[in-house]
């Protein structure tokens, strides 16, 4: 690969045929230039893959995989992240949104900082909400109640730093900037075939805590999209191939995990933290259970 791209810019897609090309022409402007886009197309059925293939043969910054088959998400993730080469990795959904010095900022922080494993900029929710007469859609951002609410420095020693993150418990950091090395060592999507723990994303980020501290720079931000929909967890994960005994012991599968990863000392320093996260996945899968019932006695339409 060539010696002046300096990052990989990964784009999971799955029909993404409404955002692909609005996505790539926004990142077109980002104020540092010297990048590498992989795009990976997980078995879409409308004109994504036609669109990324024109884009492809158009630039050849951009590396196109199309499979025929829908593998699932986290096989997809997996996938884009194997396939960097460059110093540094960005996760790329085709619908968020970047400042246009996302990538410059960002970047001179993780070259100024050998401590850091990763940067990202200040983070806020959108919808689009879409006009009923011109069917046009408009981005609404979502004001934070506080600052870092969503993404938040990590630093300190090790402990502090694990610690933070499982109180914290959010997923948005993922997509950060990371040195690829990193990124890679960590990437829990890799083992969805073993484990079966879902939010790989917050499990990627408590494992690159080992390699080092997260940072949030304030000259830069990134606008995450949020549904208006309401979706079950069950149905979201019974659609990501989970088991059933991964859906109804998914805390229990996690507490296992980070006792192996980081050992019996941190396990019984947090110990309080992981017996709240199995009460309380435990209430979230028994509630929706209940719900489901109570659909299936008023003749509702099913959530799984």
């Amino acid at each position: 690969m060539n010696k002046e791209i300096k990052i990989t810019i990964g784009i999971p897609v799955y029909n993404s045929e409404q955002f692909i090309k609005k996505h790539i022409e926004s990142i077109y402007s980002q104020t540092f230039q010297n990048f590498s886009i992989v795009i990976s197309d997980n078995g879409s059925t409308d004109k994504t893959s036609e669109i990324c293939q024109q884009l492809s043969e158009i630039d050849d910054r951009i590396v196109f995989f199309k499979h025929e088959k829908n593998k699932g998400a986290y096989w997809n993730f997996n996938f884009i992240v194997n396939h960097s080469k460059t110093k540094y990795f960005v996760m790329a959904a085709p619908d968020d949104i970047w400042s246009k010095n996302f990538l410059e900022s960002n970047i001179n922080v993780l070259d100024k900082s050998k401590e850091l494993v990763g940067s990202i900029g200040e983070c806020s929710l959108f919808n689009r909400i879409k006009d009923s007469t011109t069917h046009k859609s408009k981005i609404s951002i979502l004001k934070n109640i506080k600052q870092f609410q969503y993404v938040h420095p990590v630093k300190d020693k090790l402990k502090e730093r694990i610690k933070f993150y499982l109180k914290f418990n959010m997923g948005p950091q993922y997509y950060s900037i990371f040195r690829t090395k990193d990124i890679q060592f960590a990437n829990f999507y890799k083992e969805k075939s073993n484990c079966g723990m879902w939010q790989a994303d917050f499990v990627t980020i408590l494992k690159i805590l080992k390699r080092g501290k997260l940072h949030v720079d304030q000259n830069s931000f990134y606008h995450k999209e949020v549904s208006e929909k309401s979706h079950s967890i069950i149905q979201y994960m019974k659609n990501t191939d989970f088991t059933t005994n991964e859906i109804l012991f998914s805390k229990i599968i996690f507490s296992s995990w980070f006792f192996k990863e980081f050992g019996s000392r941190l396990f019984f320093q947090n110990i309080i933290i992981l017996i709240k996260y199995n009460i309380s996945w435990t209430r979230t899968i028994v509630g929706e259970i209940i719900r489901m019932g109570y659909r299936i006695v008023t003749k509702k339409k099913k959530y799984w």
